[in-house]
């Protein structure tokens, strides 16, 4: 017999994952996916590397193209957004004015790029970084450009800095705070990824914030800091950090906060209505802590979870996060939770060595950890270290390079 119809805001990764895991766990159900998106649901992180360098097309980006999800029972509404969430009627208003009916709702709104209030933000040159058609937009603009800001040099910033440095444009990347890539943790990686780029040509104005988009008519000629330095640049990009999709979700009873507030099974406070993904704030048992996870790794597996627990599962969440980037020849994974309170970090090689391998210590406890250019057994061998939140046992080699993570470590 097929279950209640299943209703999913949002097109993203999530959604994916959960189709996915749905349909192989034996759901039967009818899964309708809503999505402001014209585009079926892709995956992100080609769209700052290989998409925008013109390495990657739009067919390699897609999950499965858009005449399959038909095969698969779902039911793909795109270009449409969730408007009002009625969960007493269990009914969805949607922008183009229609409703519909769901048994099971899920949230996977995900998150909008944050914009900046300055003057000169909706030149025509000036640019967010989130969706495909944000990617198709920069990638073309490029093409003529010659120079571009990045404002804000974490993690996207980082990555569309360094696509663009690699298509020849000369770059500048502004950044408020004092350091590259906070969210490593550590001053002293921050400062080798600063030196890292310098080394690739890029221009780094750290302490630094944009006071106004300097524009020729419609065309963007630079930027002004609240210093007053002045950067030339023909395209801007902002990666400033993003805020959750839950407007639509005013007045209807579901608990938010920085997010769509659910338990370790994606449930929220109201009965039959779920979330994942970016718009989640989601119980991660692994760090001990409440935390949204902007991540594509944890987007998939929140999905998967979900689809299977629809389809009779009755599983909790409890994986480690991981989170991956490439910039230039830099290939850098973050495993675990560095963002929730270290008391200490550990970092063995460097950067310019291609080779790194960091400790995130918490009451002795290795609660996250780097790692550059390490082989997989090392990785596979760290995340479950992580998730037991192994205590240090031998803190005299913990810095020396060639003793296992294993030997350093014993059970929680």
């Amino acid at each position: 017999m097929a279950q209640e119809p299943i209703l999913v805001i949002g097109g993203g990764r999530a959604a994916a994952s959960l189709i996915d895991a749905y349909r192989e766990a034996g759901g039967e159900s009818l899964i309708t996916v809503v999505s402001s998106d014209d585009q079926p649901p892709y995956n992100r992180p080609p769209l700052s590397k290989g998409f925008l360098r013109g390495e990657v097309e739009v067919g390699e980006v897609l999950v499965r193209a858009v005449g399959e999800y038909e095969d698969l029972l779902v039911d793909l509404r795109l270009g449409v957004s969730a408007e009002v969430v009625d969960t007493d009627r269990r009914i969805v208003t949607l922008s183009d004015g229609s409703e519909i009916g769901y048994g099971k709702l899920v949230i996977a709104s995900g998150a909008r790029p944050r914009t900046l209030p300055v003057p000169g933000a909706a030149l025509p040159a000036v640019h967010t970084y989130r969706t495909l058609a944000d990617a198709v937009a920069v990638r073309d603009a490029a093409a003529d450009a010659r120079k571009a800001v990045v404002v804000g040099g974490s993690f996207i910033g980082s990555e569309v800095a360094a696509s663009l440095r690699m298509l020849g444009l000369e770059v500048t990347i502004i950044e408020a705070g004092d350091r590259l890539v906070p969210a490593l943790g550590s001053e002293m990686l921050s400062a080798q990824v600063a030196d890292f780029y310098r080394d690739q040509g890029v221009e780094l104005a750290l302490g630094e914030e944009v006071a106004e988009f300097n524009g020729n008519g419609r065309m963007l000629v630079g930027t002004r800091c609240a210093s007053g330095r002045e950067v030339e640049a023909f395209l801007a990009v902002v990666g400033i950090g993003v805020e959750p999709n839950v407007a639509f979700l005013a007045g209807s009873g579901v608990d938010v906060d920085d997010g769509v507030v659910v338990d370790d099974r994606f449930r929220t406070s109201i009965p039959d209505v779920y979330a994942i993904g970016d718009v989640a704030s989601f119980v991660d048992t692994v760090a001990g802590r409440r935390r949204r996870v902007e991540h594509w790794s944890s987007a998939n597996s929140q999905g998967a979870c979900l689809g299977r627990n629809l389809a009779g599962g009755r599983t909790a969440f409890a994986e480690v996060s991981v989170f991956f980037t490439k910039v230039f020849d830099l290939q850098l994974q973050v495993i675990g939770d560095p963002g929730g309170g270290v008391d200490e970090v550990v970092i063995r090689g460097s950067i310019p060595e291609r080779k790194v391998l960091g400790f995130y210590l918490r009451d002795e406890r290795l609660v996250a950890a780097i790692v550059i250019g390490q082989a997989e057994d090392t990785v596979e061998e760290l995340k479950e270290l992580v998730r037991e939140q192994s205590k240090l046992q031998n803190r005299s080699r913990l810095a020396h390079e060639n003793v296992r993570p294993a030997a350093l470590f014993g059970s929680p």
